[in-house]
């Protein structure tokens, strides 16, 4: 299936399957019905969530529950498929090679958008650049809405007549999307992920890079080597008219390399443009190496635009940081407490671990569902960097022998049983001046719903540990 593009119209006088009934199958459902498009909505639970709001919201309509039949969805000529589901099955290859359009959202919504779009993929880092270039561009007096995988479905943004649209894109929309034409568009970088779901990393990574192939402007992270010369690579052999930026760390390679424009990191300290000063780290509030290559990230999609370059100063250094990401939740005792339950891959972990100053200690907690992934990189920053791990959730043991094999001390590790006790043991082993990082590395669907509902059960047991600590106090 993702060898087989399918740059076909979609037909609203066609009967059509949304495949998925969770938040993007409403959102498609709800569009289809304002363009008076006769559809179905298949999924594969025999009870999905939400079967009695599409009861309720659309009556007249065929649903169709429990195990997918080839049968019956060879009659539908137009598919839309919600991310959560995998294309990559025998079922969906038969349909595309009967002629079946199989699309996601994104696509039905680059087929109808007329206004700019600004595109943004990777492992880490998506929400914050994606909401980053939002408040930019707003304050710079563009209407501007953000949404796709992060917040509002993409087909509900339109109703905002905004002039400006930013769409987060994760790599199981990108599989469906085929024509989505980008002012701007970047991979912000790539670690293991979703290695349930894709052959090795080249396969994931490949997927992401599709971002580029409508763009006017691409942006990427020169740090990414090997996504880095692919882009260069096609833009001279296809001879794309297409404006490359590069970001990232200073180094002497790419300072040296003047055929494109470049937003670097200098010293972990100094943002800037080619030669032009931007800032100091000092003038951001969301601190890390990561956090301040988003925000160069951010700049550089922006480009295009041509804004104002002090009222996108000002906006950088008003933006306060996404909740789940890096969140400080309390100083107790002075030892501070941080919510990462977004760092669901070993990369954002790694990340979130290297934020922190040489002379703050990391207590981590870590564990959930692996989805696949190899944990030797996060073992070796577990080994080099981290204090001590308090490891709950299915895939614990894992992330334990990794590092334990890289040579991280056997009693620098504590199986806890529940998230209350996670904080309570991380706090006993704290001293004065110690960081407590909540980052699993791992989805979370063994314990919690979602990420949000897992890091606001962390934020609950911390501030209920404060409230108990000022008692006996």
């Amino acid at each position: 299936m993702s060898n087989m593009p399918q740059n076909k119209l979609f037909d609203f006088n066609l009967t059509t399957l949304i495949v998925g009934m969770g938040g993007t199958g409403l959102s498609c459902a709800r569009y289809l019905q304002t363009q008076n498009c006769q559809f179905s909505i298949a999924d594969s639970r025999a009870e999905p969530n939400n079967l009695i709001v599409v009861k309720n919201e659309f009556p007249e309509i065929e649903i169709l529950t429990g195990i997918f039949d080839l049968e019956v969805f060879k009659h539908y000529q137009q598919i839309i498929v919600s991310p959560g589901v995998s294309i990559r099955s025998n079922l969906f290859n038969r349909l595309a090679e009967q002629g079946c359009f199989i699309l996601g959202d994104i696509e039905l919504f680059a087929q109808v958008v007329d206004k700019p779009v600004i595109a943004i993929t990777g492992s880490n880092g998506k929400s914050t650049v994606t909401t980053l270039v939002e408040k930019i561009a707003n304050e710079c007096g563009i209407k501007t809405i953000a949404g796709g995988n992060l917040g509002i479905p993409a087909l509900d943004l339109l109703s905002s007549n905004s002039d400006l649209y930013v769409l987060e894109l994760s790599s199981f929309q990108l599989e469906t999307t085929y024509s989505l034409q980008t002012l701007s568009a970047t991979v912000l970088n790539i670690s293991e992920d979703h290695m349930d779901r894709y052959r090795d990393l080249d396969d994931y990574r490949q997927v992401k890079e599709t971002i580029y192939d409508n763009t006017d402007y691409a942006i990427v992270n020169y740090d990414e080597q090997k996504i880095f010369s692919n882009i260069k690579k096609q833009c001279l052999e296809l001879d794309k008219e297409i404006l490359l930026f590069g970001y990232g760390l200073a180094k002497k390679e790419n300072l040296m390399d003047c055929s494109y424009p470049l937003f670097y990191l200098q010293d972990n300290k100094f943002l800037y443009h080619d030669q032009q000063f931007i800032m100091t780290t000092e003038d951001i509030k969301i601190k890390g190496t990561f956090n301040y290559l988003n925000v160069l990230a951010a700049l550089a999609l922006l480009v295009p635009l041509q804004l104002d370059k002090n009222k996108q100063y000002r906006a950088i250094k008003q933006y306060n940081g996404l909740e789940h990401r890096c969140e400080w939740v309390s100083d107790i005792e002075h030892i501070s407490f941080y919510n990462d339950s977004k760092g669901t891959n070993t990369g954002a972990t790694i990340a979130a671990i290297q934020a922190f100053d040489e002379l703050e200690q990391v207590i981590l907690i870590a564990g959930g569902v692996g989805k696949g992934a190899n944990f030797d990189d996060l073992g070796k920053v577990i080994r080099n960097k981290v204090k001590a791990t308090i490891l709950l959730g299915t895939d614990a043991d894992k992330i334990k022998n990794s590092a334990l094999k890289l040579g991280a001390k056997k009693e620098s590790f504590y199986p806890v049983a529940s998230m209350s006790e996670a904080v309570f043991v991380a706090k006993s082993l704290a001293k004065i001046g110690d960081v407590i990082l909540f980052s699993p590395a791992c989805a979370s669907f063994d314990r919690y719903q979602n990420y949000m509902q897992r890091g606001d059960d962390f934020k609950k047991c911390v501030l209920s540990l404060q409230e108990e600590i000022k008692h006996v106090s």
